[in-house]
């Protein structure tokens, strides 16, 4: 599942590693989704150590023992980390990282998608057997994506990320490991925050 907004996400801000706080908003959606996920065995419960990934677990699950994991961060968006949108899209070198976002780290000392698809795809391949639940990013999730299922990362014309395909807060996917395979069972289900 991917965390629920902050403040900042209604700002249009970057956040990466910045650990900012769930909003009003995000606290509503995750109080949506712990309806939804209530009689459910969440079996083992994970999350991003950052705490508005941290926050929507508890909101979500709770009681439930959650174990932080900082490979289930956010990408690190270098300087642009509390920047707006706009201001990354008039930032000269956001072009030449958006040549290839996917092995180019951000500028000003981020990551690049690859290295979030594989430390997301580290943890992912080193979980036991059985059912997991795991609290993480946009970013992160959608290069997780790209890694184990080989989907481009490609620029999008008036979008800042190279995915053609968003993802709400709070929106659950769920995939399915089988005899070391993968399996895309959903993807962006937020049904719950549907009126």
């Amino acid at each position: 599942m991917r965390h629920g907004a902050t403040v900042w996400n209604g700002e249009g801000r970057w956040q990466g590693w910045t650990d900012t706080p769930l909003g009003e908003v995000g606290e509503a959606q995750a109080r949506r989704l712990a309806a939804r996920l209530a009689g459910r065995d969440p079996g083992r419960v994970y999350a991003s150590d950052l705490q508005r990934a941290l926050a929507t677990a508890r909101l979500a699950l709770p009681g439930a023992a959650i174990t932080a994991d900082p490979r289930l961060r956010e990408l690190h968006f270098g300087r642009y980390e509390g920047a707006t949108s706009e201001q990354v899209l008039h930032d000269p070198d956001y072009l030449a990282w958006q040549r290839d976002p996917w092995r180019l780290p951000a500028p000003g000392g981020g990551e690049s998608l690859e290295a979030v698809g594989e430390r997301m795809r580290a943890w992912a391949e080193g979980l036991p057997g059985g059912t997991v639940t795991a609290f993480t990013h946009g970013a992160a999730l959608r290069a997780l994506l790209c890694a184990l299922f080989g989907w481009p990362a490609t620029p999008q014309p008036g979008y800042v990320l190279p995915f053609p395909y968003l993802h709400a807060h709070t929106g659950i996917t769920r995939l399915e490991r089988r005899g070391g395979q993968w399996t895309l069972l959903s993807y962006n289900d937020h049904a719950h925050l549907e009126d």
